[in-house]
């Protein structure tokens, strides 16, 4: 008498690659587009953000806070030109 088990690995399951590398391909398709550039809103609710992280500096590293206020100014500047 002869037994015989069969196991199934991942490369069994790639018997049709085609299948599931266009599916995943055309999911892919379907994500929603990232925006280019953040809302003018958002650019200023994360400058305001910035700016009380650096406020959290000034005592300890105000130099740190000054580029962190520096990096703050420049990000809204961006939408301002």
């Amino acid at each position: 008498m002869t037994t015989t088990t069969t196991t199934t690995t991942p490369i069994d399951r790639m018997d049709h690659p085609g299948t599931w590398l266009g599916a995943a391909l055309r999911g892919l398709t379907r994500l929603p587009a990232a925006p280019t550039r953040p809302a003018p809103r958002d650019r200023a609710r994360g400058a305001a953000s910035v700016r009380a992280l650096a406020d959290s500096y000034m005592r300890t590293d105000p130099r740190f806070a000054a580029d962190l206020y520096a990096a703050a100014d420049r990000h809204e500047e961006i939408d301002g030109d």
